[in-house]
């Protein structure tokens, strides 16, 4: 189950992450009020949809020449202006397809001044069962490409669960990301609290990119995607209520109300199946044989 990016700070703030003030909004004058109660000058006006690449997508209704999903805001009159043109168009990303989603809600948020941004993940290493740390210095980027292009960018350890995080562990941190003195001190407290989250609300995953050192010298959790196992979201029913149903594959929710596992898929030869792994191999066999399950 994922949550949206407003969501995930609230949560990550309540384990001493550091996140800039921000609050969400569904309409336009909602927007302007939230903008309203933030320090300014500067504001960043963010679509809420579960996807990454907001930033660099397009909105199908106002043209290829329309600016991205975030946008930044030097005045209420653009932060207006913003809000009109986002709520309720489809914002089109690489993560969503041709098909894009439809911005419902916002999240307003301080603008920050940025000397440098990093990427901070956790997520379950499934080869040794224990939960990993992936970071690298080039935050604000493309993960996946980074993996490519340049692989000895990205750093990864994980965590024995018999100790748990130790001291030792935020500093592997802090040194991945080449931060020494104070900040040095506030990566190692930033991974402590990511990894208490972790645990505490049963995720899947934690990804903070960028995690952004300001020209005053702190660093700031400025973007957040957090996912959860859904077969433990019955010990946290105060997280399966964020759970945004108009997020989600329509077919996928009705199967959910029966305990079916459904999953939509776009080819031409329907599978029932029953296990994981059984499931794969059908799957493999009907690809090997020239045709797409769906």
């Amino acid at each position: 189950m994922n949550i949206h990016e407003y969501q995930a700070k609230e949560l990550l703030a309540k384990y001493g992450a550091p996140i800039a003030a921000g609050h969400a909004a569904f309409t336009v004058e909602e927007a302007v009020e939230a903008a309203k109660q933030l320090p300014g000058p500067l504001y960043v006006v963010k679509s809420q949809i579960h996807a990454g690449g907001r930033g660099k997508g397009k909105f199908k209704e106002l043209g290829p020449d329309a600016k991205g999903g975030v946008r930044l805001a030097f005045n209420l009159d653009e932060v207006k202006a913003h809000a009109t043109d986002m709520l309720g168009n489809t914002l089109v990303t690489i993560q969503t397809g041709d098909a894009g989603k439809q911005v419902n809600r916002l999240y307003v948020t301080d603008g920050a001044d940025i000397a440098k941004e990093f990427y901070l993940a956790l997520l379950v290493d499934r080869a040794t069962s224990r939960i990993a740390f992936v970071v690298s210095t080039e935050g604000g980027m493309d993960i996946e490409e980074v993996a490519h292009s340049t692989p000895e960018k990205i750093h990864s350890f994980s965590v024995d669960p018999a100790s748990g995080f130790q001291p030792h562990h935020g500093r592997a941190v802090a040194a991945a990301l080449g931060l020494t003195g104070d900040q040095a001190k506030q990566a190692a407290k930033v991974a402590s609290s990511l990894y208490a989250a972790f645990l505490d609300t049963d995720a899947e995953q934690i990804e903070v990119n960028p995690l952004a050192l300001t020209e005053q010298g702190n660093l700031l959790v400025l973007d957040a995607k957090v996912g959860f196992d859904g077969n433990a979201m019955f010990r946290h029913k105060d997280i399966a209520e964020l759970r945004d149903l108009t997020e989600e594959d329509a077919a996928e929710v009705e199967a959910s109300k029966y305990d079916l596992a459904y999953i939509k898929l776009d080819g031409n030869i329907g599978c029932m199946v029953n296990g994981a792994g059984l499931a794969m191999a059908t799957m493999d066999i009907i690809k090997l044989n020239g045709e797409f399950p769906a």
